[in-house]
């Protein structure tokens, strides 16, 4: 047998028994009679933070270094771990980002620490490697989306996953925003789906006198070329629809070159697309290359994108210096890095022939040689923060621009010989403007102070703490009929009030009954997820935690009547400010961060729930307002 073995392994996408987090949980067998301080040792070595932990046990030391594994080396918010003994065994919990790629790292940290007790040989740094791939093809591995989830998580904003529309939902009820990268259920969907054709947004932006350069759809090769000749070149060639500068071809001077051009967008296109949609030539404009952020409207950010580049040192080729400069930490290429790395592909052989140069060729010291003709930093580019030096009137210009469009974050792509001077004074010009822009770039630029727009995001749309919630009520015996009687006293606060409730016969919305689904936890997320819902009521009971969790992070107001241990956990989700009613006997007694509120009696032969009902009527009116 193995040091370690474990039995048992599940997940949880909430709150839970073992943890108030989503957590993989599993049961752990160990060797007792192991080398436990040789294995310490490897763990500290590998991870030193484990040093100033303590760890007096073999559970103790799996759960704190599955923990650092899941971090992937990549500093992700996860934090927490915990080991339970149940019936005489440990039992590991440990929150997770991705539910898969965390299990895989509970066998990893398994099949490691077994051959370092075994004096066998492991591959350790090759696996974390895998796991790190691995979680780069998750829906976590984009920079983007990940850095929204970590705002979120930072500022205890609830998020989950929805599986069955493959988006994200941050927030609860009618305060909730879903979506996925920077594209949310609030945005217009006419307007970002508008942002995808080139030619109609530079008509549009030519029609408002927002300075975009000269150009048009050409739908053949003949097109094209007539329309390189009347505008005279240089000149960029794009797809109408596309993305990350690809299929872009930038100062094109002469029939030749726009012919290859040419045909890249249009492979561009199928690739992407399945078909072509026509290929944009338009004017070439000089400067450089710049990203204009809008958030609800508002100019929050500007980076200059410079392409990717390497400098000479009289002695290497440029082969080498690219290798050499995809080796650095910041082109790691991962969801943290802020540098992709620079792939040595058809255009960057291409672009080196224009200059004359190839792979092989040996650039002077200090000799600055750029490889692709796109700054993109997806194409390894490099970022420069510059919102400080833009002009004012560029603010207005992109404002302006925002102010058509209802979406949440706007990408303004331009050409600049000098953000820092009005657009009117020329060489200006806005090559394309981009609904769901990523904005990991402005959070870790290359070069330049980092801008944190994720939390500007999610601040935009949750403005202060608590915005993000609606009260929430929790209990392990509440029954239908006392749903059922707190919802007519809650119409009788206010009015119209939209209130879903989940008891043991199911979901109910407004008093009547809507499904049961047969996870408890998937109920939870169909109240949460309607975007009208005021105020919820989940009874959780045993089975029900230790099967799927509660899901929801947080209550408002607890009530528990002679709890199971694993009940007790309601009380440990409990707000701070909320509330906490206990059932005992013939009294109920109410109590707010440990103070005593009042107590009531319960006299023979009363209805129990009207009882409870009457306790709670003072403190009502206060739940329902408590997040307006």
């Amino acid at each position: 047998m193995r040091y370690y073995e474990i039995r048992n392994l599940r997940s949880f996408s909430g709150p839970n028994y073992y943890l108030d987090s989503p957590a993989i949980v599993f049961d752990l067998d160990i060797d007792h009679g192991g080398p436990f301080e040789a294995l310490r040792e490897s763990a500290v070595d590998r991870f030193p933070v484990l040093r100033s932990r303590t760890i007096e046990t073999p559970a103790d030391l799996f759960a704190l270094t599955l923990l650092q594994v899941i971090r992937l080396d990549l500093d992700l918010f996860v934090s927490k771990s915990a080991v339970h003994v149940i019936d005489g065994a440990a039992r590991i919990a440990a929150e997770y980002i991705d539910e898969g790629v965390a299990k895989e790292a509970a066998y990893l940290v398994r099949d490691w620490l077994s051959a370092v007790a075994e004096k066998k040989p492991f591959d350790f740094e090759g696996n974390m490697q895998g796991l790190q791939t691995d979680f780069d093809k998750t829906l976590y591995g984009g920079p983007t989306l990940y850095s929204l989830l970590e705002a979120a998580m930072k500022r205890s904003i609830p998020v989950h996953y929805l599986f069955e529309e493959n988006q994200f939902q941050w927030g609860y009820g009618k305060k909730q925003l879903r979506g996925r990268s920077t594209t949310f259920h609030t945005d217009g969907i006419k307007d970002t789906e508008f942002t995808t054709y080139k030619d109609m947004v530079k008509d549009f932006l030519q029609m408002c006198g927002f300075p975009t350069p000269i150009g048009r759809n050409c739908y053949s090769l003949k097109e094209a070329l007539a329309q390189a000749e009347q505008l005279g070149f240089p000149v960029v060639v794009k797809p109408v629809a596309g993305h990350k500068g690809q299929g872009v071809t930038t100062n094109v001077r002469s029939m030749d070159e726009l012919r290859s051009a040419y045909q890249a967008a249009e492979q561009s296109a199928r690739q992407e697309k399945g078909h072509n949609d026509g290929v944009i030539v338009e004017q070439q404009i000089e400067g450089t290359d710049h990203r204009l952020l809008a958030v609800n409207g508002k100019f929050l950010a500007a980076l200059q994108r410079i392409p990717a580049y390497v400098d000479g040192n009289g002695h290497d080729t440029i082969e080498t210096l690219i290798e050499r400069e995809n080796a650095t930490s910041a082109r790691v290429d991962n969801a943290r890095s802020p540098l992709c790395k620079i792939k040595t592909d058809e255009n960057l052989i291409e672009f080196l022939k224009l200059q004359r140069l190839s792979l092989r060729s040996v650039p002077k010291p200090g000799e600055r040689i750029f490889l692709r003709r796109v700054a993109n930093i997806s194409a390894g580019g490099v970022s420069i923060n510059v919102t400080s030096k833009v002009h004012p009137k560029n603010v207005k210009l992109v404002e302006d621009i925002a102010s058509f469009f209802n979406l949440t974050a706007l990408g303004i792509d331009v050409l600049a010989g000098d953000i820092s001077k009005p657009w009117t004074d020329g060489d200006f010009g806005i090559i394309e403007i981009n609904a769901a822009p990523g904005v990991f770039m402005h959070l870790t630029p290359a070069i330049g102070d980092p801008l944190d727009i994720p939390a500007a995001i999610l601040r935009s749309h949750f403005p202060k703490d608590g915005s993000e919630r609606i009260p929430i009520v929790t209990g392990n015996r509440l029954s239908l009929n006392f749903s059922q009687m707190l919802f007519r006293e809650l119409r009788a606060i206010r009015p119209g009030i939209q209130f879903a409730s989940l008891t043991e016969e199911g979901i109910l919305f407004n008093g009547e009954f809507f499904f049961k689904n047969p996870v408890h936890a998937q109920n939870v997320k169909i109240m949460l997820r309607h975007p009208k819902l005021d105020l919820a009521l989940f009874t959780h009971r045993r089975d029900d935690i230790l099967d799927s969790g509660m899901l929801h992070r947080g209550a408002d107001l607890v009530i528990l009547e002679a709890p199971d241990k694993e009940e007790e956990v309601l009380r440990r989700d409990l707000l701070p400010g909320g509330i906490l009613v206990e059932l005992g006997g013939p009294e109920i007694v109410i109590t707010r961060d440990g103070q005593a509120l009042g107590s009531r009696p319960i006299a023979g032969g009363e209805d129990k729930d009207g009882a409870l009902l009457d306790a709670l009527k003072p403190a009502l009116p206060g739940l329902v307002s408590k997040y307006d």
